[in-house]
């Protein structure tokens, strides 16, 4: 089964992570190489449609490949015309819209698509993972009940007697 993911590109490229190759003013192929380099959709099967809110840049080549093409907004929110693409598919369970709008997302969900953050995305859930590597962490540093009264049984007699 092959994904689909939207992407809000602007989300992505206001992201402190997101770092073009080279300077250019083609912000549509850095994104789209950034995509591709780091392999953020997974695999290659996986189609990418990057939503850009206005009109395309005149006289640039939009990036556009089988798997990857660019979507402009034009007169209307990019957030809408994401909105829309999921409605109008046959199968939202499987588009992952990558944003970090609340509305966007809340709007996905309803509509049974799944929804995926800009870190998330970029960093491969490698932020939830050290999360969760603090929570085992701090989970197996637990004192126990009894530990914890000697502690304290201790303490007071250094500090309070």
């Amino acid at each position: 089964m092959s994904l689909q993911y939207i992407v809000d590109a602007y989300n992505i490229i206001n992201h402190p992570q997101f770092k073009p190759r080279r300077k250019s003013s083609d912000i549509q192929s850095s994104l789209a190489e950034f995509i591709r380099l780091n392999r953020l959709a997974g695999s290659g099967k996986n189609r990418v449609i990057l939503v850009f809110d206005g009109y395309p840049p005149h006289g640039e080549k939009m990036p556009e490949e089988n798997s990857l093409i660019c979507v402009f907004s034009r007169m209307v929110e990019a957030d809408e015309v994401i909105k829309k693409l999921v409605e109008k598919s046959g199968q939202p369970r499987n588009i992952i819209v990558v944003s970090d709008d609340k509305g966007v997302q809340s709007a996905i969900r309803s509509l049974k698509g799944r929804v995926c953050g800009v870190e998330e995305f970029i960093c491969g859930g490698k932020s939830a993972r050290v999360l969760d590597a603090a929570l085992e962490e701090r989970e197996e540093s637990k004192v126990s009940y009894s530990q914890m009264q000697a502690i304290n049984a201790e303490f007071k007699k250094k500090w309070l007697d």
